[in-house]
């Protein structure tokens, strides 16, 4: 299993204009990768005018031929000159689900969600919020993280997990990080969430383990889609 993360850093003021351009592709233009995507999301908090979509492929084969076989379409030609010129930046990194199954309620270690099975979520997306945990680490720091995960039971702990969708670990792009997508209904919730960690003790803990190797930590907050088959994790889109 491969997860494709791509970010597209858009122009400035671009955002409604990409969303509305889904149009020009029809409901089946984007099948092949449609099928497999996780999720899109706008950025909330941190970098502005960016659209972040994840991809869950086979392998790199599987992505290559579902992905390049788009770019000769036809009938696609119309929508990449109205979307391609939205588009400053484009960039990919490549994720494997993380080694410990408790941290991949959803992909990996046997588990294996893909929009075809109909929504992942309750929740619809409009209102609700993803939390994109970045730990960045020095060689050595990812078997390490996950190892403090075993450690410190964090896979069994309710406060850690609650909203957890996935776990994961980049092997191409920037190296050495490890990436936590956690879903809440609002704001609220995100809060509470939070301040939960902030006063856990065995996530103090772990953190701490991990501080000689950890480089940085980056948060940021995504919103889901406004486009159904751009969020197909959640009811309704």
């Amino acid at each position: 299993m491969l997860i494709e993360y791509r970010a597209y850093t858009l122009r400035l003021g671009a955002e409604a204009l990409f969303w509305e351009a889904q149009k020009e592709r029809g409901p089946d233009g984007l099948r092949p990768i449609l099928d497999r995507l996780i999720g899109s999301f706008a950025t909330r908090s941190g970098p502005n005018d960016e659209i972040a979509s994840l991809y869950r492929y086979d392998d790199f084969g599987d992505w290559q031929s579902r992905l390049m076989g788009l770019y000769g379409q036809a009938g696609l030609q119309p929508y990449f000159r109205v979307v391609r010129p939205l588009i400053a930046r484009q960039q990919s990194s490549f994720l494997v689900p993380a080694p410990v199954a408790a941290l991949t309620p959803h992909w990996g270690n046997g588990h294996d969600w893909l929009p075809a099975q109909g929504p992942l979520l309750r929740a619809r997306a409009a209102g609700g919020i993803v939390e994109e945990t970045r730990l960045n680490f020095s060689a050595g720091g990812v078997p390490a993280c996950w190892e403090a995960f075993r450690q410190h039971a964090l896979g069994e702990d309710p406060a850690v997990t609650d909203g957890l969708l996935g776990a994961f670990n980049t092997i191409a792009g920037s190296l050495n990080q490890v990436l936590l997508l956690r879903q809440f209904d609002g704001i609220a919730a995100l809060e509470a969430h939070r301040g939960a960690l902030r006063r856990h003790a065995a996530w103090t803990s772990f953190l701490r383990t991990l501080a000689p190797l950890t480089v940085s930590s980056d948060v940021r907050l995504l919103q889901p889609a406004p486009v159904p088959d751009m969020s197909p994790m959640f009811s309704g889109g």
